[in-house]
């Protein structure tokens, strides 16, 4: 996290277990092999479908195994980035209108975790409520207080 008097800055990684790891590259050798298998037998068609499917599997893999999002607030703009390792999506930026809010989103889906994304909510024109942006990974209850110690310092900061 980097707090600087105009903007903020945080950066979330995806933190892989060895077990995950070995399975996802393990999967992904099982069906290059199966590619390699069918081409060779020639049986194509299978091998268009497979391929396809191994292209999303290695966006899966990529994503669990090296992805990470950058975010940045500025008064008037939150920007982020995914990340899929070397391949960097290209950053977006969105107006902020009037205030930026942050909302903690659990998910509930293993028990005991206290695990959450954040959703950042402004304000449209018309002074409707909008989400303009929620994490994809998820960050622990300490590092959101950290990250909301310094949201308070920075809000506070610009709305002087």
């Amino acid at each position: 996290m980097n707090y600087e008097s105009e903007s903020l800055s945080a950066g979330i990684t995806v933190r892989a277990s060895l077990a995950s790891k070995i399975l996802l590259y393990a999967l992904n050798i099982l069906l290059l092999a199966i590619i390699v298998l069918f081409t060779v037998g020639g049986i194509g068609v299978i091998v268009l479908f497979i391929v396809a499917f191994q292209i999303l599997f290695l966006r899966y893999t990529l994503w669990n195994l090296y992805g990470s999002e950058t975010f940045t607030l500025r008064k008037k703009t939150l920007s982020y980035q995914l990340s899929y390792g070397l391949i960097k999506l290209p950053v977006r930026t969105l107006p902020i209108y009037r205030s930026i809010r942050v909302i903690p989103f659990h998910e509930n889906f293993q028990k005991g975790s206290n695990a959450m994304k954040l959703i950042f909510e402004s304000f449209d024109e018309r002074g409707e409520a909008v989400n303009l942006y929620q994490t994809a990974l998820l960050i622990t209850q300490e590092d959101y207080e950290v990250f909301m110690q310094s949201f308070i310092r920075f809000n506070k900061s610009v709305n002087v």
